[in-house]
């Protein structure tokens, strides 16, 4: 974040909690702790923190956007190793790390985990006939036609559309939504997941009824 996005985001946290005092000197004390977020991040998590209180303080901030980043980590299977020598492990490193962090911005969406109904058998049959890279690419073709429908179905109606940028604070919504459950089984974190659900749910009842009056 540069020093002028900070200078927004001191803005939209004075308008989310017009209590709150600000002077000159906020942005700047602001900046050093929140640089290495990015705007839409931030605003994403200060109002997820004003919801529950009324004032904003800008280490709540950073702390909400590492937990949102590790809900986006948590369900990204990672199953395909980075296309670069292993021995190379610098390279590999960083590989991996510039992987996580784009999908822990947003920027790139989750490898979807396979199916529960694939075993580690399954997965080793398919690595010796050498067809698992061709299926795993059908797993994360098929996960990318779905999240293109669902911007797709909620792009018909710009209220709705509306709606999912400013849950996200961003307007370049890729259509992912985060599983139910993370890789570990437990129940997902994120907070977007059921505000995006409602979301689609009433683009899809829209449709419907649409359709049924025609």
């Amino acid at each position: 974040m540069t020093e002028e996005e900070v200078v927004l985001l001191v803005g939209y946290v004075r308008a989310l909690c017009p209590q709150q005092k600000f002077d000159e000197y906020s942005p700047d004390a602001w900046y050093d702790v929140l640089h290495d977020y990015s705007l839409n991040e931030a605003k994403t998590a200060a109002a997820s923190v004003a919801s529950r209180q009324p004032f904003v303080a800008p280490g709540e901030i950073a702390t909400e956007v590492r937990k949102n980043r590790r809900a986006l980590v948590s369900v990204d299977a990672e199953t395909e190793p980075p296309a670069v020598d292993p021995n190379n492990v610098p390279l590999y490193l960083r590989q991996v790390r510039t992987h996580r962090r784009a999908v822990a911005t947003g920027l790139t969406p989750a490898i979807p985990a396979l199916p529960a109904s694939i075993t580690e058998n399954d997965v080793a049959a398919m690595r010796q006939q050498q067809d698992f890279t061709s299926f795993r690419h059908q797993i994360t073709r098929e996960a990318a036609a779905r999240c293109a429908a669902r911007v797709q179905i909620i792009g018909r109606h710009p209220d709705l559309v509306e709606r999912v940028a400013t849950q996200l604070g961003r307007d370049n919504w890729n259509g992912y939504i985060s599983p139910e459950l993370d890789a570990t089984g437990r129940r997902n974190p994120c907070r977007n997941r059921a505000v995006l659900l409602e979301i689609l749910a009433e683009a899809e009842q829209r449709g419907a009824e649409g359709r049924a009056a025609a």
